[in-house]
């Protein structure tokens, strides 16, 4: 939960595309999601007026970057707390069955001269063909 002048990244997990649940598994060849659950308190938010999620999902097995997303918008400010999920979608899953992903993720919020930063990152899932 984040405080008042606080952005925090509450969960971050991997799912198959338009799915709403976390995937244990992914399919190889298969556009996917990752989703951040995020929050502004309420301070930060009244003055918020842009932000920034920077996705990256690595394969453990090997150790490589497979993909990385920059997700920046517009914020209109509000008094009130910002509860949402942003939703990254990224291209099919290049990967050897087995493989172990992991999705981490930094988030960025703009306020005025206030600035705000947090990070998360997922459970791993298996790639599968």
């Amino acid at each position: 939960m984040a405080g008042s002048w606080d952005a925090s990244v509450n969960v971050l997990y991997i799912t198959e595309s338009g799915a709403v649940y976390m995937a244990q598994t992914l399919k190889i060849a298969n556009a996917f999601d990752v989703v951040a659950e995020i929050e502004v308190g309420a301070q930060l938010n009244g003055f918020t007026t842009a932000d920034r999620l920077v996705v990256t999902v690595t394969n453990l097995t090997t150790g490589v970057v497979t993909t990385q997303v920059n997700n920046r918008t517009s914020l209109m400010p509000a008094g009130t707390v910002r509860r949402e999920q942003i939703r990254v979608a990224f291209p099919p899953l290049v990967a050897n069955e087995g493989d172990l992903l992991r999705a981490t993720c930094s988030y960025r919020v703009t306020a005025g001269i206030n600035t705000d930063f947090s990070w998360g990152q997922s459970e791993p899932a298996i790639a599968e063909p």
